[in-house]
């Protein structure tokens, strides 16, 4: 396939592939824009997908593609449909490196069918003791925990891989049914915020969905609530406002009145009012998710996240959106210096929509200060959502500005996008 052929086909432009076939496999690309080119090998015709794998190969394709198949830890992962020997169909995270050459889903997938499959895994754990749900679900409260610190771009790949290896359990009998259902929808919405976070929007909304099926298959509303709640964030951050208030209604309809999900059910739904222009009801529900913070049972497995500061930069996301620009900015610092440590990936969020709001306000320099910051957080966790907020500070502000803080912002973010966006997408 010629160049300008293959640039059309994956978006890019054509000094975007001539750069990648100079640098081969030195090529990084950031946590959004290997996600953005992930999907579109995914969806490509198999002649595009083998001319993007053939221009990054190194001359000594044979050893290297040894050393990728073998590799997982803090390697660069792809995510390809997989059909295991049941012929389920489930998604694999392997290094993108293992598909230089024809080394792709053929080769994965025997792995994968030689390591999920039913037979070895009942002998292997026969008469064990082994507490596979309770390490699944320490597991989760782990990879929750590093997704706060380093971004979901480093702990997707694994949320992938232990929903798989659960299901190969379930399916070997090895782990009672309806235990390990219930820790799958658990992982199923934490796949579903990680996309998310990564604006990938329709894998999103498959893993919701999965985790509200499951849910269902359960019975328990902690669950059907938990999946409610994240579909409720999504319809939000794709503009349905109708919808998004809706599912967090459901969400409060399902999960206990005295639950930290109440909460969160309440103000999402908070925020789907403004979306629909109803600021009065909209500031009425933020109050009532406050009160609800007070009594909630505190229990550190449902919704141990929320709290006011949490509350105080929903509600300055919503005045934002409601045109409210100042006040927004105000309270989106407030909430900043007031929120949980151990949360950075989330302070550059609240420091992203804060600068957006003070550009708004006419605050130039807060604006670009703020920016600065979350610029930083967003390149170390790779987070889709800081970086899209970024992304629109960048084309909002002045490229001619003589003011310092705005040409430090800019030149540090034009030096990312060179080195991370090689070309239109």
């Amino acid at each position: 396939m010629k160049r300008e052929a293959f640039a059309t086909h994956v978006g890019v432009s054509v000094d975007a592939v001539r750069k990648w076939e100079r640098r081969r496999e030195t090529i990084e690309l950031s946590g959004p824009y290997a996600a953005r080119m992930d999907r579109k090998l995914r969806e490509a015709e198999p002649a595009v997908a083998e001319r993007f794998w053939a221009l990054l190969a190194p001359p000594d394709i044979e050893s290297q593609c040894e050393v990728a198949l073998g590799r997982t830890a803090g390697a660069d992962q792809i995510f390809v449909p997989m059909h295991t020997t049941s012929g389920d169909v489930t998604l694999m995270s392997v290094p993108r490196r293992a598909f230089i050459a024809g080394v792709g889903a053929r080769a994965v997938g025997m792995l994968v069918d030689g390591a999920m499959s039913s037979s070895p895994l009942a002998a292997a754990f026969a008469d064990s003791r082994i507490d596979h749900v309770g390490f699944f679900l320490h597991k989760r409260m782990s990879i929750i925990e590093a997704d706060n610190i380093y971004g979901s771009a480093s702990t997707l790949a694994e949320v992938v891989d232990a929903i798989a290896r659960m299901q190969a359990l379930r399916q070997a009998k090895v782990v009672d049914s309806r235990d390990i259902l219930r820790v799958l929808a658990l992982y199923a919405e934490t796949a579903a915020w990680q996309y998310q976070d990564q604006r990938m929007f329709h894998e999103a909304q498959q893993w919701t969905e999965r985790g509200l099926t499951w849910a269902h298959q359960l019975g328990d509303n902690y669950s059907i609530g938990l999946s409610l709640v994240r579909m409720s964030q999504l319809a939000a951050d794709r503009g349905d406002g109708a919808g998004s208030g809706e599912l967090a209604a459901a969400a409060r309809r399902a999960v206990p009145g005295n639950s930290l999900f109440a909460a969160a059910a309440v103000a999402y739904g908070a925020h789907a009012l403004s979306l629909e222009r109803r600021a009065d009801e909209c500031a009425r529900a933020y109050d009532a998710a406050r009160r609800l913070v007070e009594t909630a049972d505190p229990d550190p497995a449902w919704g141990f996240f929320l709290d006011h500061s949490y509350i105080d930069a929903s509600e300055a996301h919503s005045r934002f959106t409601l045109g409210a620009h100042s006040s927004a900015a105000r309270q989106f610092d407030a909430a900043t210096a007031g929120m949980q440590t151990g949360y950075p990936r989330d302070r550059g969020v609240y420091l992203a929509r804060s600068a957006v709001a003070h550009l708004a306000a006419g605050d130039i320099e807060p604006a670009a200060s703020a920016g600065r910051q979350a610029l930083c957080i967003g390149i170390a966790t790779g987070s889709g959502r800081i970086m899209e907020r970024v992304t629109t500070l960048a084309g909002l502000m002045d490229p001619l500005s003589r003011q310092p803080d705005v040409r430090e912002f800019r030149d540090e973010f034009e030096q990312w996008k060179a080195a991370s966006c090689p070309g239109p997408m």
